[in-house]
C-alpha cells in the first residue's frame, strides 16, 4: 500500500468515526425526550390495567348478584315443590 492509499483508509476510517460521534450526540439529545414518552406510556398502561381491573369486579359482580337473583326467586327448588 503506498502513502495515498492508506491517507484515502485513514479519512474513510475519519469519516466513519464522525459519523458515529454525531449519531451518539444526537441518540444522547434524544434520550430525555424518549425518557419523558416511555414514562407517559407507563403511567397510561397503569391507568389502562386500572379500568380494566375495575371493569372485571364489576362483571363478576353482576355475575354474582344475578347468580343471587336465581336463588332467591327459587331457581334451586325442584320443580315439584314450587
Amino acid at each position: 500500500m503506498d502513502d495515498q492509499q492508506i491517507r484515502a483508509e485513514f479519512e474513510k476510517l475519519h469519516e466513519r468515526v464522525s459519523n458515529m460521534k454525531e449519531r451518539v450526540v444526537n441518540l444522547e439529545a434524544q434520550q430525555p425526550h424518549t425518557t419523558n414518552s416511555l414514562v407517559r406510556i407507563e403511567k397510561s398502561i397503569e391507568r389502562l390495567n386500572a379500568h380494566l381491573v375495575k371493569a372485571v369486579w364489576a362483571v363478576i359482580a353482576v355475575f354474582i348478584a344475578g347468580v343471587g337473583q336465581f336463588i332467591i326467586r327459587g331457581g334451586l327448588t325442584p320443580p315439584g315443590l314450587h
